[in-house]
């Protein structure tokens, strides 16, 4: 079974979004899944799925207190998680903060039978670029082998190319080191996308016949998670 971290810069990057669409394909493909959410100030993937999918609301963004943040997170995984695969949401400070223990979690994970694969959501700025890289030299990018490290573009951001990371000479060496790299699609139109925001659980079954939603709405979002699921499978095995 697996970890998959959701990391990466603060605002409005995307994390949250691909927290979701991981827990959705997981579910869909049939795997037993926990969710661990990281911020419970926002707890946007806790809300969604909290009445259907066990969820160990943690707050993970204390760095005056990170030994009892690692210790209450460890424990939890060890209670709730044996068996199945964990999506941790993380708060946009965890570059301060869980990064810091990032070979003690791999080690923990490995004594409990997880691997752990890590999202990386990165900013459109030459900033966001620097603090990916330091995750990728010391912190839980670091803690993984170089294929189960993904560099996420999400659009909601701006066009990929507009992205500092993109042509960087860091992408570069990412990608020939065997990292592996994804755009997330922008769900359009924003009325479509806030409404299915409001609505509880998993994407998918909002496309099925049953779905509230109107057929050529279901259509849109059939087209937007289909590209979407693509990003995340680069982190799931088939």
């Amino acid at each position: 079974m697996t970890v998959y971290v959701s990391h990466g810069e603060k605002g409005g990057v995307g994390k949250s979004r691909l927290a979701m669409v991981l827990v959705d394909l997981l579910q869909k493909q049939g795997r037993p899944v926990v969710i661990v959410e990281g911020d419970k100030s926002g707890a946007d993937v806790g809300k969604r799925y909290g009445d259907q999918i066990e969820t160990g609301f943690i707050n993970l963004n204390r760095p005056d207190a990170m030994e009892e943040v690692f210790s209450t997170l460890g424990g939890w995984l060890e209670e709730h998680a044996a068996g199945k695969d964990v999506v941790i949401n993380l708060p946009g400070q965890a570059s301060n903060t869980l990064d810091q223990f990032a070979g003690l979690l791999a080690d923990s994970l490995g004594l409990l039978g997880q691997d752990m694969t890590v999202f990386y959501s990165v900013g459109p700025l030459d900033i966001h670029t620097k603090n990916l890289v330091d995750s990728a030299e010391r912190g839980l990018l670091s803690a993984v082998p170089a294929d189960r490290r993904i560099v996420v573009m999400s659009e909601i951001s701006g066009p990929a190319k507009g992205f500092h990371w993109a042509s960087s000479k860091a992408r570069e060496a990412f990608l020939s080191e065997g990292g592996k790299e994804g755009v997330m699609p922008l769900f359009k139109p924003p009325l479509l996308d806030q409404q299915i925001r409001d609505m509880p659980g998993g994407y998918s079954p909002l496309i099925a016949k049953d779905s509230p939603l109107k057929i050529a709405d279901r259509a849109l979002l059939f087209r937007w998670l289909s590209a979407a699921h693509s990003v995340v499978t680069l982190g799931v095995p088939q």
